[in-house]
């Protein structure tokens, strides 16, 4: 039998994991993103397996973090529904597509369709995580690329580093974020990350939490 691509984390703090849910498993994660003159923002993110390959997924946010837009009162957030295909899952490398439904919040008419691509290596210990997706339906697109990387050290204990890049209505934002998550078993982790702005758009710091269950397994 094949074996699978390991499975270190099983989220980023900016970026995406490369993996799918197996057949039948639920996976729950909470965030929260705080980022110094950008604002604070909660999301619950939920992802279920209805196949060995094929994902179905649902995130809610809330707050006003977004460094792409004025601040504004704290407010729900456009919801999102999606899913995502698994089209190669080796030992070494994965490959994954997928889309992701906009669902406007209160005061926005438009919805958006962002398809992305994402794409993992291993080399030797470590791994390499690849996005990338653009958002369409606006009168002007969206793109949002990511690269993350993370190595296993002492048991249980996985450092991860991201350089996140967001693009909207021509403004450009960087981040570059060093974290660590902490897994307990094979249901439950928890990290935290520290956001880094490398651009005039966003924040000069901030801090990250993730929260991850796992049911079903």
């Amino acid at each position: 039998m094949q074996k699978s691509f390991p499975e270190y984390v099983q989220e980023f703090f900016l970026s995406d994991a490369v993996r799918n849910q197996d057949r039948g498993e639920l996976q729950v994660t909470v965030g929260v993103d705080s980022r110094r003159d950008v604002g604070t923002s909660g999301n619950v993110k939920v992802e279920y397996g209805l196949t060995r390959r094929l994902q179905l997924g649902f995130e809610q946010s809330y707050g006003n973090a977004d460094e792409q837009g004025p601040r504004v009162s704290p407010h729900w957030g456009p919801a999102s529904a999606g899913m995502q295909y698994q089209i190669r899952n080796s030992s070494t490398f994965a490959l994954s597509v997928g889309f992701v439904l906009g669902i406007p919040s209160a005061g926005e008419s438009k919805s958006e369709f962002q398809p992305t691509i994402l794409a993992a290596r291993t080399f030797r210990r470590a791994q390499i995580h690849a996005t990338f997706g653009a958002g369409l339906g606006r009168e002007r697109p969206s793109f949002q690329y990511n690269l993350a990387s993370v190595f296993p050290v002492h048991p249980g204990w996985y450092p991860t580093l991201e350089f996140n890049g967001r693009s909207m209505d021509g403004r450009n934002a960087f981040y570059m974020t060093p974290g660590v998550y902490r897994r307990i078993g094979q249901q439950f982790e928890f990290g935290i990350g520290t956001p880094f702005g490398l651009s005039e758009t966003t924040g000069s710091a901030g801090i990250v939490a993730k929260i991850t269950l796992e049911i079903g397994r």
